[in-house]
């Protein structure tokens, strides 16, 4: 039998649940490479029934060494899920699901950069689905995961074999992005993978502003707030801090690059103040979202103060900052100093590439 769809260059959405060159799928007859299945081929599923293939697709994406994007497959390192699971590195799609605890996950929100982490390396990635009668779990290199989730996008293939006309068929099983059971999960993962060596961390975010080029430190800070005398009129502010991926110090899962949380920012000159509020539409550079919930908004360790903000008190002497949360960061201080280059380096660009 011949391949039924020929996937087109770059990654389309059906691309999302897909496996790497070289992976092994469970088969009655014992694992066979996913490159070599066909439509009509039968493979076994955790529970051990049989189910037929569909469908199968293959296609090439390409990736940029060192910038994350839809085509950075990832890798789920030999008995990163439990005991001999998998039973071998795995690469796939940052898409597919795992079943873990009931549930799958899409493998980019297990990503803890030690036992599933990026493929930062990978450039021309080849890459294979599979589709059965209904959407179902296969057995990757010893891995419970998703066969290939009908999100009527066929039509992004080149040769289909029929079925464009159907609606879309729902996940079995559901499918979790966030929440307590996905944290939940990759916090085990994380634990089973063990410490991440060599990298000392510090609670202290070292915050200052660089005023006009230069540094200035707080001169007053009590209960989270920092109180700055800067030289009036100001011509620019940047909120600076340390930063760092709390995903990838296993600190949690946010894949953010995080500074400072901030929960007010005052300019002041005597008795004359002016709030700049957390939601400004203003406050872009250097800023995440503002989070309504918690009411804070974090920077990524080096975010600017407009001139349409300042200007609304430009004579104003101090900037008080409140703060209303903070991370973990990268001790660099406390390593080699080509060690503390290196290191800070490559998470930082590895951090900025995934947000981006």
């Amino acid at each position: 039998m011949s391949k039924n769809d020929a996937l087109p260059f770059g990654p389309p959405a059906a691309a999302r649940m897909c496996f790497l060159s070289g992976t092994l799928i469970a088969t009655p007859a014992g694992e066979v490479l996913v490159e070599r299945l066909r439509s009509g081929d039968m493979v076994v599923t955790p529970g051990g029934a049989v189910r037929r293939i569909v469908r199968v697709g293959e296609g090439r994406m390409k990736a940029t060494r060192g910038r994350r994007s839809a085509a950075t497959p990832v890798i789920v390192r030999r008995g990163a899920l439990a005991d001999h699971m998998p039973h071998r590195d795995l690469r796939v799609t940052k898409g597919h699901g795992f079943l873990i605890d009931g549930v799958l996950i899409p493998v980019a929100f297990l990503v803890n950069h030690r036992s599933i982490l990026w493929d930062d390396h990978a450039q021309d990635v080849m890459i294979h689905h599979i589709a059965l009668e209904t959407h179902d779990l296969l057995m990757a290199n010893g891995a419970p995961v998703e066969s290939c989730r009908d999100d009527g996008d066929r039509w992004l293939f080149r040769h289909a074999n029929g079925g464009r006309d159907l609606p879309p068929k729902g996940p079995y099983p559901p499918v979790l992005t966030g929440g307590p059971r996905v944290d939940a999960a990759w916090r085990r993962l994380l634990n089973r993978a063990g410490p991440r060596p060599g990298v000392p961390v510090t609670a202290d975010p070292d915050l200052h502003l660089v005023v006009d080029g230069d540094r200035i430190d707080a001169h007053f800070r009590n209960q989270g707030a920092f109180v700055f005398r800067v030289p009036a009129p100001v011509g620019n502010i940047r909120i600076v801090s340390r930063s760092a991926v709390p995903a990838e110090l296993g600190v949690a899962r946010d894949p953010r690059l995080l500074g400072v949380a901030l929960r007010g920012i005052v300019l002041r000159h005597g008795s004359r103040i002016r709030h700049i509020r957390l939601a400004d539409p203003r406050l872009t550079q250097g800023f995440h979202d503002y989070e309504d919930t918690d009411r804070i908004r974090w920077t990524d360790g080096d975010a600017v103060l407009p001139p349409a903000c300042l200007n609304e008190l430009p004579e104003a002497d101090e900037v008080v900052l409140t703060l209303g949360g903070s991370t973990r960061y990268v001790d660099a201080g406390a390593l080699p100093p080509l060690t503390a280059r290196g290191a800070l380096s490559q998470d930082r660009a590895g951090a900025l590439s995934h947000v981006a």
